[in-house]
Parts: structure tokens; C-alpha cells; sequence
């Protein structure tokens, strides 16, 4: 397991220098220089030290140092992206252990046939269609921002959903309503492809323990169906698709910058835009490098999680060694 860990450590790293080492070739595109291979060396590492220092350079458009922007802009993001993730587990574990238990049945044609409608959907027409109809039409929803504008929440974490709490208690619970009323649209957008993802992985996971020796030893005992898949199939389906599933935060977080435009939504995705608008280089860079780094990181930690927890995964990394 030390030897998992220690390769998934260096997979980390490896990925970290190569993201790190195509923005050092772009940012050395910009300027003319001609340096000898030690002198390049020593500008590349010297490259990667300052941004693992947080040291991103100097946005030419605000003045203020990159780093300082992302811990503005990106909380506001993974909200976003945790929000969405949190609704497709709420709605995509139940629909795809439904369609895992009746694999043979019309249920799971059904189930899985909404889930590839709702993956074809482009979620920016989506999202266009929603804040048409929900937001100005019908008037359920804000069509912008993250809370009222006469609202004064205190920037502790980033994440408006936990500062509300720093707040007065009479005006808390205001503020907290307000929060989510602008969160819950985006959010039911952003989820749609994630939980399509997890019912479609989970039904076939869940399909293959239902056929497994220890389930039908436990139909023997006497055991009903939905006391099986409660503690015997759930908890031994889930944990196989959770690499995978981690491999959808990076496509989460794509869309996520994508929706910011659309709901005007003051998040990593529409500072990158605004900034490939007025040309700041830096800005991109840096914007740039911290996506890359979260994505790869998620993957990594995820991947690690599933190992400690899944027996099976534990055996499998065993095998290799």
C-alpha cells in the first residue's frame, strides 16, 4: 500500500511539472530570449518554486497579485461545483440502485433512458432555457449573482453558505434564504450531467453485486431485498466507481466556468473570461495553472480514498507489486 501511495504521490508531482513546465514554454514564447539549457533549467524551476509559493506574478489589469484573486474567485466556483455534486449523489445513488436491483426490468430502461436525455442536454442551453422561464417569466429564482446586492457577508472562507454564519443572528437566516435562492438554479444545471454519471455507473456496479455469491447467500437467510442492497450491496457498489467519479470533477468544474457567464456568477470562470477579454496574460496563466493543479489533486485524493476504503481496490493494488 506504501508503494500505491508513494506512485500516486509521484503521478501528483510528475502532472504538477508538466501543467507547470507548459505555461513556463508560453510564458517564454512571449518574450525573446535566447538562454543557454542551465540557464533555462534554473528559470524553470526557479518558475516552479514561486508558484508553489502562491507567487503567481501581478495582474496588469486589477494590479493585485494573482494568488490573492483566486482566493476571491475560486471559493465561489467550488461552491458551485460541491453544491452540484452534492444534488446528483442525493438523486443519482437512489435512481441508480433502483436501476442496478431491476436490471432486467422495464424500470432500469426507463431510468436510464431519462439519464441519457438529460446527459445530451447542452447545459448552457439549459441554463439559458431555466433563467427564461423559472427566473424571468415566472420570477422563482434570482437571475444573477450569489446573493442580494444590499446583503454585506463577510468574506472568512470564501464560501457564502459558511460566512452567513459570521453574520448577525437576526440577519442571519435572511441572508442564508438569499444564498441559496441564487444558488439553487446553477446548481440543478451544473448536476445534471454528474448525476447522469453516477446512475449509469452505479446501476452496472450495482448490477454486477446483485449476481455476486455473498448476496445470494444472504437471499437465503431469509433477508428482504432492500435490507440486501442496505447492507450488503450499496456499500460494496459505490466505492469501485469513485475514481471515476472523480475524474467528473474536472468536466464539473469546466461547466461550472462555463454557467458563471450565464448567471453572472462571480466565480473563477468569469474572472478567466473577463481576463482573456482584456488580454491579461498573467491572470491566465495563473487562473490556468490553479484549475489544472485542483483537477489532477482531486483525482489523485480520490483515487487514494477508494484504495484505503474498497477491500477489492486493496487487493488489486496488492496484485501489483
Amino acid at each position: 500500500m506504501l508503494r500505491y501511495l508513494v506512485r500516486r504521490l509521484n503521478l501528483l508531482i510528475i502532472t504538477f511539472l508538466a501543467i507547470n513546465l507548459i505555461a513556463f514554454v508560453f510564458q517564454q514564447n512571449q518574450t525573446i530570449y535566447v538562454a543557454s539549457d542551465d540557464a533555462w533549467l534554473a528559470q524553470f524551476l526557479n518558475f516552479v518554486w514561486h508558484n508553489l509559493n502562491g507567487e503567481l506574478g501581478i495582474s496588469h489589469v486589477s494590479g493585485k497579485p494573482v494568488f490573492d484573486e483566486l482566493l476571491v474567485f475560486l471559493p465561489a466556483t467550488l461552491e458551485l461545483c460541491f453544491s452540484a455534486f452534492l444534488l446528483s449523489f442525493l438523486i443519482g445513488v437512489p435512481l441508480g440502485t433502483l436501476a442496478g436491483i431491476y436490471h432486467q426490468h422495464w424500470i432500469r430502461n426507463l431510468i436510464l433512458s431519462v439519464t441519457m436525455v438529460g446527459y445530451s442536454i447542452p447545459v448552457f442551453w439549459l441554463a439559458m432555457l431555466l433563467v427564461m422561464n423559472s427566473s424571468l417569466m415566472l420570477g422563482w429564482f434570482p437571475v444573477s449573482g450569489r446573493y442580494d446586492l444590499l446583503l454585506e457577508i463577510p468574506q472568512i472562507t470564501g464560501f457564502g453558505i459558511i460566512d452567513v454564519f459570521w453574520l448577525e443572528p437576526q440577519a442571519r437566516w435572511p441572508a442564508f434564504i438569499s444564498i441559496v435562492n441564487h444558488l439553487t438554479l446553477p446548481t440543478l444545471v451544473l448536476a445534471v450531467v454528474p448525476t447522469t454519471e453516477v446512475i449509469r455507473q452505479l446501476s452496472n456496479s450495482m448490477a454486477k453485486v446483485m449476481n455476486e455469491s455473498y448476496i445470494k447467500a444472504a437471499t437465503t437467510k431469509g433477508l428482504s431485498k432492500w435490507q440486501i442492497v442496505s447492507r450488503h450491496a450499496l456499500h460494496n457498489a459505490l466505492p469501485p466507481i469513485l475514481p471515476s467519479l472523480g475524474l467528473q470533477f474536472g468536466n464539473v468544474l469546466t461547466m461550472a466556468m462555463v454557467l458563471e457567464v450565464v448567471f453572472a456568477w462571480p466565480g473563477i470562470g468569469r474572472w478567466l473570461i473577463s481576463s482573456i477579454y482584456q488580454q491579461d496574460y498573467i491572470a491566465i496563466q495563473g487562473g490556468m495553472l490553479a484549475v489544472a493543479t485542483l483537477v489532477i489533486t482531486t483525482f489523485v485524493i480520490t483515487d487514494i480514498f477508494t484504495a484505503l476504503i474498497h477491500p477489492l481496490r486493496r487487493r488489486e493494488v496488492y496484485a501489483q507489486y
